[in-house]
């Protein structure tokens, strides 16, 4: 009888695994960037799932932004500030006060930063919404701290921007976009935001493979735990992004307590799934996310209404591991390979020469050479490692992802 016993509830634990729901993500539409659209949806994302029932008066909550360049908000490739107003406005009522950051790629400094926040329209927001400064600031902070993580997959022990030490609680605001490396980049990939910027290249050194790279993601979300997760899919970017893409309309806000769940919500809103998504593929292979967008609960709108199924993307993710069984998987593996042989390559018409992809390239595969206005960067494919900093921190653009002849074809029919 004790075997039995043993038996079924083994047997009801798998089952419920089986069935296994991730947390809730809200789903709101959302036309425009106008006050009263983005209110009345903000609200209701935040409202369906008690997203703010962690503030107590007198707290300080952090809002983690995308900031990656300084990009004026119309570009979509920075989290919005009119969302950010909002979203402050709803922490002020409830007695907390805001501080708002991040570490995009580049010094980590106050000249630095505080270009980042006036052109991508956060400086003028706070001093609209609180001129006294005493309710919301944006963060001037620039120390860093130590982190040890030993559940951690990829990185034990990292170094990470200080501010985030001096909140009670973290709002992780991310922006939905393609990604040249992870495929998306949106809830998950936000928190790399929390390693100060010179600092990013080396961990694309250290963790160069697609798979070690997504689990440092993974760690940093499981390190810093937000409270709450927001996105700003009202308009994102598609093609060449995160930051040299095309702006494309949504017109979504979403929110979750997690960030799994919500990141599968996200992905099912531009056509991509599971294995198209480096860091969905990381969290699910850790038990920590879902591996379906089945196994969300989504509140509020219906995907369909917001689905974008021939949204653009960076490049295509087949597989994150590229792994086949057997002659048949091999063949297959190599063939994906060939296909998706992607690499970064300059634009020399919108190049300014402005040395960024030389200074972020981790590998140093970059020199400036003769050319254009002020030089034009070689890359030496030898040392390369396909990392695409350079892609993601070119201030213009110029530098592109570039496929074969046979990516080329492949999207083409992807994207029919």
């Amino acid at each position: 009888m004790k075997k039995f016993a043993l038996w079924a509830k083994l047997l009801i634990a798998s089952d419920k695994d089986s069935n296994r729901m991730f947390d809730v993500v809200s789903v709101e539409k959302c036309s425009s960037y106008s006050y009263e659209e983005v209110k009345g949806a903000l609200d209701k994302a935040l409202d369906e799932i008690d997203a703010l029932s962690f503030v107590k008066p007198g707290m300080k909550v952090g809002i983690k932004a995308n900031l990656v360049s300084a990009m004026a908000p119309e570009k979509s490739a920075t989290t919005h500030p009119m969302l950010m107003k909002r979203l402050c406005e709803r922490l002020m009522e409830l007695g907390a006060s805001v501080v708002i950051g991040d570490s995009p790629g580049g010094l980590y400094t106050p000249m630095f930063l505080n270009n980042v926040y006036k052109t991508c329209g956060l400086e003028e927001m706070v001093k609209e919404l609180d001129p006294s400064g005493e309710k919301v600031t944006l963060n001037q902070d620039y120390s860093i701290s130590n982190g040890e993580f030993m559940e951690a997959v990829s990185i034990k022990t990292f170094i990470y921007t200080g501010w985030l030490d001096k909140v009670d609680a973290i709002i992780n605001f991310s922006k939905l976009k393609t990604h040249a490396m992870m495929g998306m980049s949106c809830a998950v990939k936000n928190m790399f935001g929390t390693i100060p910027g010179a600092t990013k290249p080396e961990y694309h050194m250290r963790f160069p493979e697609e798979k070690a790279f997504a689990n440092i993601m993974v760690d940093l979300n499981e390190f810093f735990k937000p409270v709450l997760y927001v996105v700003d899919a009202i308009d994102g970017m598609e093609g060449n992004g995160p930051t040299a893409g095309e702006k494309r309309h949504i017109g979504a806000v979403l929110a979750s307590k997690k960030p799994y769940g919500l990141d599968m919500v996200c992905a099912e809103l531009i056509g991509m799934g599971y294995s198209d998504v480096g860091t969905l593929v990381a969290a699910g292979e850790r038990n920590l996310g879902p591996k379906s967008v089945s196994e969300v609960e989504v509140v509020g709108s219906s995907l369909a209404e917001v689905k974008v199924p021939d949204f653009k993307r960076a490049t295509i993710h087949q597989s994150i591991t590229f792994e086949g069984k057997g002659i048949k998987g091999a063949i297959a593996s190599i063939g994906i390979k060939l296909v998706y042989n992607t690499k970064p390559m300059v634009k020399a018409s919108e190049c300014v020469g402005c040395k960024k992809c030389y200074e972020t390239c981790p590998a140093h595969a970059i020199t400036m050479v003769a050319g254009g206005k002020n030089g034009l960067p070689q890359i030496d494919r030898s040392k390369c490692i396909k990392c695409f900093c350079c892609q993601e921190f070119c201030p213009k653009g110029a530098m592109k992802v570039h496929y074969n002849l046979l990516g080329k074809f492949a999207n083409r029919i992807n994207h029919v």
